[in-house]
């Protein structure tokens, strides 16, 4: 298959593909999620931040494997 007709089938793809446009505009809906208000942490969020800072406290070397991994 040459160059040329690589390149012919490309155009035929995009020429094919008709990009529908939007009926509204998303950013009213995009700025009221953002401004929408943060679910607050859970207990589950709490207790595994406790039993990191007491691992950490117990074994200090377990904090910085850690750090490696994040």
């Amino acid at each position: 298959m040459t160059d040329r007709e690589w390149q012919l089938m490309i155009r035929q793809a995009i020429e094919a593909e008709r990009w529908p446009e939007l009926d509204r505009d998303l950013w009213p809906r995009m700025q009221a999620r953002t401004a929408a208000a943060r679910p607050s942490p859970s207990r589950w969020d709490f207790l595994l931040l406790a039993a990191i800072v007491l691992l950490s406290l117990m074994f200090p070397d377990v904090l910085l494997h850690l750090f490696y991994h994040l």
